[in-house]
């Protein structure tokens, strides 16, 4: 007997029986029933075991949607999760990432699902979709504070406001359910957008802007921190130095929060920690008040190859072989 809150199922004890097809089409039933999903949704997922699947869907679009609110949401789901992509993985293991992704289409209500292989926790699609949801729950959260300004890239707030129709307005959700192979504990995850969220997402990204429009920022000095979450926030570090924004110092010596641009930058950095020597970061401005930190540009982070005390004195030019 196969239970599952008030459903109960017969579950044949072997294949030799006559009744077994009866009795696997029952249990299918019961199963997509119990989980809201279709009979065919259930059993594409038995077929294919290792892949997480990010869904998106809009409720109020039961029975059909406008074709240019159509391309321009799924469009959205595109631009959110290949971006998400390229921030954990670099952009081309992201690129080698979405040739293998798959992009289906549910029975109803109107939405798509973006199928990402994942045999293991580590893998790029697992890191792909966690990024997705760690960010999208980050914008929520900023939204319904009205004041904040989420810590996601432009690319990403863009997409989800792109998610809520032609008028922002539109309540749509994003699901995630996990490879089997490599299950998450929490289980599936659904983050619900309600009506009226894409208008707030929309001036989240308004704010992040306004934050960095064309604030140029520099910092030099040792690094005292460094941090890599695959999962989430990559490339992290911090900068013991005076931070310049727009040419104008913001200040005495502080630790400036640093996000570097790749996963070189991020290992010159860790050597650079490793011999003491100091490096100069440049890039956007990002934050505000006593949290303004920076972004780097494109080759914006070098090491210097000068030796420096903790006092932040130079103590000569150091080979940095």
């Amino acid at each position: 007997m196969w239970t599952l809150r008030e459903f109960d199922v017969l579950v044949p004890p072997g294949d030799d029986l006559l009744d077994v097809p009866l009795r696997l089409h029952e249990l299918l039933l019961c199963v997509a029933e119990a989980e809201g999903r279709s009979p065919q949704a259930v059993t594409r997922d038995i077929a294919r075991p290792a892949v997480d699947v990010v869904s998106y869907r809009m409720p109020e679009a039961a029975t059909g949607i406008a074709l240019s609110a159509g391309v321009q949401a799924v469009g959205a789901v595109r631009d959110l999760v290949a971006t998400c992509a390229r921030e954990v993985l670099g952009a081309p293991t992201a690129a080698a990432l979405l040739e293998r992704t798959v992009l289906e289409l549910p029975e109803e209500p109107f939405g798509v699902d973006v199928v990402l292989p994942a045999a293991e926790d580590t893998s790029p699609g697992r890191r792909t979709a966690l990024r997705v949801l760690h960010s999208s729950t980050a914008v929520l959260h900023a939204v319904h504070r009205q004041d904040a300004t989420p810590d996601v890239g432009a690319e990403v707030l863009s997409a989800l406001t792109g998610l809520a129709g032609p008028g922002r307005r539109t309540p749509f959700l994003l699901g995630f359910r996990w490879s089997r192979l490599a299950p998450m504990s929490e289980g599936a995850v659904t983050v619900e957008f309600a009506n009226g969220v894409g208008v707030g997402t929309r001036g989240a990204n308004r704010r992040a802007r306004r934050s960095t429009a064309k604030a140029s920022a520099v910092v030099e000095g040792l690094v005292t921190g460094l941090s890599d979450d695959p999962d989430g926030d990559r490339w992290r570090i911090l900068v013991r130095g005076a931070l310049i924004v727009d040419g104008l110092p913001t200040g005495e010596q502080r630790t400036v929060k640093v996000r570097l641009d790749s996963a070189s930058a991020y290992e010159s950095a860790l050597e650079a920690h490793r011999r003491h020597l100091s490096v100069r970061a440049e890039g956007v401005a990002t934050g505000r008040g006593n949290r303004l930190g920076l972004t780097t540009r494109a080759d914006g982070f070098t090491v210097t190859g000068h030796n420096r005390n903790e006092d932040g004195n130079a103590g000569g030019p150091v080979d940095p072989a």
